[in-house]
């Protein structure tokens, strides 16, 4: 078990790292395996860098009213820092249940939860590709994710170099293109015909 963050710590390690949680009771980091889903009505945007005072005030505002098993959990994107109330749900069911319910975007998994992906990362909520269910790799399961839970909005270099395979060597025009380009021109396509 790890020490817990005091607000300086967790902190440096938002801006750092790009995203913490720890309890909010006791300021232990959350620990694998499980995925954080954020707990609606407890965020707040800030600019970044994120401040220990920003921290530390967000977590005193949240604290009396959180159970001993909520996080607060800040990540950064962009410009900006994201801050919540989390809880770490114990398997993909259950964090696709809560998550889809509170109408969140993704929610985090710290690793050890998801067969296909040990590392941890974003899961995605509520994304459905129609026309790629029979392959086994698209289907989730209580341990595992399927690709279009894995795969960001808008890839980044890493994953762009990932979703290659996927797209089966795709190109335009002599350029490589990813997964999500291929989806894009099938979306234009349908629509086009009226499908």
């Amino acid at each position: 078990m790890q020490n817990p963050l005091s607000a300086e710590a967790f902190a440096h390690v938002v801006n750092k790292d790009g995203g913490a949680s720890h309890n909010i009771k006791t300021a232990k980091p959350a620990e694998g395996p499980g995925v954080m889903v954020s707990v609606p009505g407890a965020e707040k945007i800030t600019n970044a860098p994120l401040t220990s005072t920003q921290a530390q005030d967000f977590r005193n505002e949240h604290a009396n009213n959180a159970s001993n098993d909520e996080y607060h959990g800040a990540w950064k994107t962009g410009n900006k820092i994201f801050q919540d109330i989390s809880r770490k749900e114990p398997n993909l069911d259950v964090a696709r249940k809560e998550g889809s319910a509170g109408k969140q975007i993704s929610g985090f998994d710290l690793g050890g939860t998801d067969n296909r992906r040990p590392e941890g990362g974003y899961v995605y909520f509520d994304r459905h590709v129609s026309g790629v269910e029979t392959d086994p790799e698209w289907k989730p399961t209580s341990e595992s994710t399927s690709v279009q839970e894995r795969m960001s909005p808008k890839p980044r270099k890493i994953e762009f170099a990932n979703q290659i395979h996927i797209s089966r060597g795709a190109t335009n025009k002599g350029k490589k293109i990813s997964i999500n380009e291929v989806y894009a021109k099938i979306a234009k396509n349908r629509r086009n015909r009226g499908v």
